[in-house]
């Protein structure tokens, strides 16, 4: 082996590992003409050496013609790993067929007789490591049961949206859901046709609600729905419209579970975001409205007042 290496010169044994490394290596000359373009940058971009090399520039290849003089800027100063390197900044590249895809690049600028003759890179491919870190992401903030966000994400969302309704003067509005008789069934029927219970409610909220309403599982059988730019007398239908649609689907999926009991409904609060409300104060309100509905009986909807302690109106 020794002697193998022996008998390759310094530019063979170059030519050799570009051409094995397991990451895209693409070199351009001083005018960002690409020189060195290896198998691994074919595959990463789907373009073919033979079209790259020598016939196009590297704003070609990236996802903006601004990336290069950024990236150039960077290797001319001293905080991204020393003048003259760059050390793992996230940047895209384009795909011949459409598309990006996420690269960490490491780039080094290329010297000949103290004269700066051009810079290479080394392009490794984050398509699975970002796809790893949406779906640990995706996880972190989904209710696993109902596939609803949790309770986590809920927080996080009505805070943006409360600021975001403010900036732009739009309305809010949001809605509290509890389950009536819920806990009768869970005991009667045991926790497997409880669940069935709750994966139906986040059915029916997947059918009824905007793709722009984002609709969470707070724990247990107690959900939440935020409807963006939508003002109470709106919000209040739309619940209505998912209790009617709920009160609908329920014989059609639970019919094995016989007539032993009175039908699991749903209890619904109602609350529009006032001016300089804070969200904890929004979310009182609809509490209080869902209690509202819960103490009529249930399997209606209540729209909060203004004023917390205020007597409230009822779908």
């Amino acid at each position: 082996m020794k002697h193998d290496l022996d008998m390759l010169t310094n530019g063979e044994m170059l030519r050799q590992l570009v051409g094995t490394c397991p990451d895209g290596i693409i070199g351009v000359n001083r005018t960002g003409i690409v020189s060195i373009f290896n198998e691994a940058a074919e595959k990463l971009t789907g373009f073919d050496a033979a079209e790259v090399l020598k016939r196009i520039s590297i704003t070609e290849l990236y996802d903006s013609p601004e990336r290069p003089r950024e990236i150039k800027r960077m290797l001319h100063s001293e905080g991204f790993g020393g003048t003259g390197r760059i050390e793992g900044i996230e940047v895209a590249i384009r795909r011949k067929t459409g598309g990006t895809v996420p690269i960490r690049l490491s780039a080094t600028l290329l010297h000949s007789a103290g004269r700066e003759t051009g810079s290479v890179g080394f392009f490794h491919d984050l398509t699975d490591h970002k796809e790893l870190e949406e779906e640990l992401r995706r996880q972190s903030i989904t209710d696993s049961l109902t596939d609803l966000f949790n309770r986590r994400h809920f927080h996080t969302v009505l805070t943006d949206e409360v600021g975001r309704c403010r900036r732009y003067n739009h309305g809010l509005s949001l809605a509290f859901c509890d389950l009536d008789r819920f806990k009768s069934y869970n005991d009667t029927f045991g926790h497997h046709e409880g669940d069935n219970i709750l994966r139906l409610v986040a059915e029916t909220c997947v059918r009824t609600f905007r793709s722009t309403d984002v609709t969470f599982r707070l724990g247990g059988d107690e959900f939440a729905v935020v409807l963006i730019e939508t003002e109470a007398p709106d919000a209040t239908r739309s619940m209505e419209r998912l209790r009617q649609a709920f009160n609908e689907l329920w014989p059609k999926r639970m019919v094995s579970l016989g007539k032993r009991l009175e039908p699991v409904t749903l209890s619904i609060g109602v609350a529009q975001l006032l001016v300089n409300e804070p969200a904890e104060k929004l979310q009182l309100r609809a509490d209080l409205a869902m209690y509202e509905a819960k103490n009529r009986g249930g399997n209606r909807t209540v729209t909060a007042r203004g004023c917390i302690g205020a007597d409230h109106r009822g779908g």
